[in-house]
């Protein structure tokens, strides 16, 4: 693995993430899940739905939501970047390994 493929694989799993999320946002706007009612809410199939294929990018918002709310420490900054880095990197391996399915050329 290159550098060049390691930005793809970033690039493709923040990317479809984040548009994964913002659809899911506007589409079920009435059936978000809230941290209120954790055990109630959050198990049901659109919240699981959410967390599988928009994980990166929700997670990502949140650190940086609570880093502007309460002020994290850097190394929990840090630690979260890395977690989200990764995450990223695992779901763009599996869009690239699907696109390369489907015939498409990916570097």
């Amino acid at each position: 693995m290159n550098f060049v493929m390691l930005l793809t694989l970033l690039a493709a799993g923040f990317g479809v993430s984040f548009i994964v999320l913002d659809i899911s946002r506007v589409a079920a706007r009435d059936r978000w899940p809230s941290a209120q009612e954790v055990w109630t809410e959050n198990f049901r199939p659109f919240a699981i739905f959410l967390a599988l294929f928009a994980g990166p990018s929700l997670f990502a918002r949140s650190v940086w939501q609570i880093r502007r709310e309460n002020g994290l420490a850097a190394v929990d900054i840090v630690l979260a970047a890395m977690v989200a880095l990764g995450w990223a990197c695992c779901y763009g391996a599996v869009i690239v390994r699907c696109a390369g399915l489907l015939g498409m050329q990916v570097p």
